[in-house]
């Protein structure tokens, strides 16, 4: 499970420093709060698959996950994708533990407020049930394509 956790981070920090100026302009740290039957702590690193912000477009991305599980604190890797239109947002997560299918909210995709259900993978059920989080979204560069832009109707 080290090599998981430490994978997981090489991934999230290792990714940042990527040469391409056009992939940087669609990426962001994202640092949140999700509930899963016990509180957890997020770090992520997102990847916009498009710039316009006239279709909808996927968000893929990896990261950490920080919680108790058995009396002791554990760090355990993320992978997830969800699917944006303008305001909603379905999707899904998964770590060693659950599978999540998640519908949410996207404020102007720098805030993310996200609901759902943890299926658990093995017998121990250390996420299970209904789940909730929200996620801020930091991009590395000033004028980041990662981010929606406002539009007037």
């Amino acid at each position: 499970m080290k090599y998981s956790a430490l994978f997981s981070v090489f991934l999230l920090f290792g990714a940042i420093y990527l040469p391409k100026a056009q992939f940087l302009d669609q990426t962001a740290i994202g640092v949140g709060y999700k509930y899963t039957g016990r509180n957890s702590l997020k770090l992520s690193f997102e990847y916009r698959t498009s710039t316009s912000s006239n279709q909808p477009y996927f968000n893929l991305g990896a990261g950490a996950i920080y919680t108790p599980v058995n009396g002791s604190n554990k760090i355990l890797p993320e992978i997830h994708a969800y699917y944006n239109t303008a305001i909603f947002m379905y999707g899904v997560s998964a770590s060693p533990y659950a599978i999540e299918p998640n519908i949410g909210l996207s404020l102007f995709n720098a805030i993310w407020l996200t609901g759902g259900y943890a299926l658990p993978l093995n017998k121990e059920k250390y996420f299970h049930g209904v789940t909730v989080g929200i996620q801020f979204n930091i991009a590395p560069v000033k004028a980041s394509d990662f981010y929606d832009k406002f539009r007037t109707f």
